[in-house]
């Protein structure tokens, strides 16, 4: 399987125990992992 950044941001994004927030637009793809809560 291929992994390209939006299909990693998904695979991430089903884990329940990380708190991840995925912005996805035309020109960026942003991953943050919300470990501590303390991320808007």
């Amino acid at each position: 399987m291929a992994w390209t950044p939006r299909t990693l941001a998904d695979a991430l994004n089903n884990i329940a125990e990380l708190d991840i927030d995925i912005e996805n637009n035309e020109s960026s793809l942003i991953i943050k992992m919300n470990d501590y809560g303390d991320l808007p």
